[in-house]
């Protein structure tokens, strides 16, 4: 499990680089994108859920927390984006800091 973790962790991070990488180049990346990095997120979210009830590890539980306020500003930036306005910066560099805090709380619980 911890190898399917760490591939998913993977392209979760892959998929925001690249939608905040074109957001800050001024450029509005593709719906298509940010709803698979939105699926993947998502499926981490039941994975980092389903591995904190199995293992008992108190840092997935606060790594779970974390993310799903990380999903919030993905959600709010999606929002945005359906609207025809791009994501304000700041919430690209605040949703990617949640996101951030969470990936490291994983990647220390299963070390």
């Amino acid at each position: 499990m911890k190898i399917v973790l760490i591939i998913v962790l993977l392209l979760a991070m892959g998929g925001g680089l690249y939608l905040a990488s074109m957001i800050f180049k001024g450029q509005k990346p593709e719906l298509s994108a940010a709803g698979i990095h939105g699926i993947v997120a998502l499926v981490l979210l039941g994975l980092v859920g389903y591995l904190a009830y199995s293992w008992h590890e108190t840092k997935l539980w606060i790594a779970l927390g974390v993310m799903i306020m990380a999903s919030g500003g993905g959600l709010y930036l999606v929002s945005n984006h359906k609207k025809g306005e791009p994501g304000p910066k700041s919430a690209v560099v605040i949703h990617a800091v949640f996101a951030i805090i969470g990936i490291t709380l994983c990647i220390l619980s299963i070390i």
